[in-house]
């Protein structure tokens, strides 16, 4: 059996609204409250144990009425220094956190577009089906391992990673991996370059069928296709350079710095400003605490790659891309809609006299005998941000979650196919679904 997968995630989900505001509050997961607490609750101690000692006449230099505390316009000015610098710090770490999702979202959707032109290209070739089919199962095998590649990538370069299973990307299921042939498994285990070694790859792929008659479409349109391909390697580079650059040191000592000499001067200076030791306390609680839950905020999400709670959950983002690539190959997506003889001509009648429908309505009038009801949406209850959970991918299917709540509505219906069905319906041609990790590790047990 293959060793178990590291900690990896599904989303974190709260809501919004009513008594959900409140309960919110006092979630902790992916949350960095307690990460705050456990430095504001120390400095409201000392704060409160030091207005009590000034009270009760033991540290008498800090009672005189002219202690140069009681003036706050040093201590405004540098208040508002530390909030500024802290509010930046985590503005830009909002921007890095953005600029990998939108990276990685491009990323897929450059890949994905130039594969389903790929295979929508094979209907205007003359060459064999076997050869056309060849082509179209390797190619979407490749963009799937292409697309767990710069996953586990963006990853493993900031992670305490020694050994490949220990990257959680190389866990997620990756289309019938065990179709190619032993040599280019190995190739791509044993590459340090594995996203730029499928990357040429796919390019040497397409040339090829070029040459054999299977991509027969004229060159300037086929050209598009190559730009689409170079355009998510670029859009994979943007993703890089935010997990290999880190947020610049400088900026980040400084700003720790002035924290912590305002986690050690904010007792004295509230100290001399209240009356009452509980007044300091709640005073004091309040600046270190919002403070340092800003600070954390920006530590947290200014690199979202990783397993970390508030990161991007590239398991789903795998296996949604898997979906899309065998859906290329469906028989439901290869059949293209044809007008009936009632359909009315648009061009023979003026635009208030075209009929318009709702899908529902559509769907209603239309003779269907599955008696199964439309489904939604697959990204519906799905979202990219992830909070720290085991996957059991043990049975390597493809995300098991969806499935089983998927498969209660409906099974298979003409253009509506469920998670377990399209699985099934690959395997019976002789396919299958498997991590990349559990591929190359029967490969080495084989071998061995």
């Amino acid at each position: 059996a293959p060793p178990p997968p590291p900690a990896a995630a599904v989303m974190i989900t709260y809501t919004s609204g009513g008594i959900w505001y409140f309960l919110k509050l006092f979630q902790c997961k992916g949350s960095v409250f307690p990460s705050a607490l456990m430095v504001a609750i120390p400095c409201t101690a000392i704060s409160a144990t030091l207005k009590i000692a000034i009270d009760r006449g033991y540290l008498p230099g800090f009672a005189a009425d002219d202690s140069i505390l009681k003036e706050n316009q040093a201590w405004s000015g540098f208040s508002f220094l530390v909030g500024f610098l802290v509010v930046f710090r985590t503005s830009q770490a909002y921007s890095r956190f953005w600029d990998g999702s939108s990276a990685t979202h491009r990323m897929r959707a450059e890949w994905f577009d130039a594969c389903s032109s790929l295979v929508s290209f094979c209907r205007h070739s003359k060459a064999e089906k076997s050869l056309v089919s060849n082509f179209q199962n390797t190619l979407i095998r490749l963009f799937s391992m292409l697309h767990a590649c710069a996953l586990a990538e963006l990853e493993e370069i900031n992670g305490d990673v020694q050994l490949i299973e220990e990257v959680n990307s190389f866990h997620f299921d990756i289309i019938d991996p065990q179709g190619l042939d032993e040599e280019s498994l190995c190739s791509i285990k044993h590459s340090t370059s594995k996203v730029e070694l499928i990357f040429s790859w796919i390019q040497f792929l397409i040339v090829e069928n070029i040459s054999s008659g299977v991509l027969s479409i004229p060159p300037p349109i086929l050209s598009r296709s190559f730009q689409e391909i170079a355009n998510g390697m670029v859009a994979f580079h943007d993703a890089i350079k935010i997990t290999y650059i880190p947020f610049p040191f400088p900026y980040a000592q400084t700003c720790d710095c002035l924290l912590v000499l305002h986690w050690l001067v904010v007792p004295f200076v509230t100290s001399q400003w209240v009356t009452q030791p509980a007044w300091a306390a709640i005073f004091v609680f309040i600046q270190v605490f919002i403070l340092w839950s800003l600070n954390f905020i920006a530590v947290e999400i200014e690199n979202p790659f990783g397993a970390d709670a508030n990161d991007l959950d590239g398991h789903y983002m795998q296996a949604e891309l898997n979906r899309h690539l065998i859906l290329l190959l469906q028989s439901e997506t290869t059949t293209v809609p044809h007008l009936v003889d009632t359909a009315c001509r648009i061009e023979e009648h003026m635009p208030d006299e075209i009929r318009t429908l709702s899908f529902v309505g559509a769907w209603a009038n239309i003779q269907d005998d599955s008696e199964e009801v439309a489904l939604l949406c697959a990204r519906k209850d799905n979202h990219f941000a992830r909070c720290s959970q085991r996957i059991n991918d043990a049975d390597h299917n493809l995300f098991p979650e969806r499935r089983r709540s998927l498969n209660v509505k409906a099974s298979q219906s003409r253009g509506r196919v469920s998670l377990d069905s399209m699985a099934s319906k690959y395997r019976q041609k002789g396919k299958s679904f498997g991590s990349m990790e559990f591929v190359l590790g029967r490969l080495e047990r084989s071998r061995s």
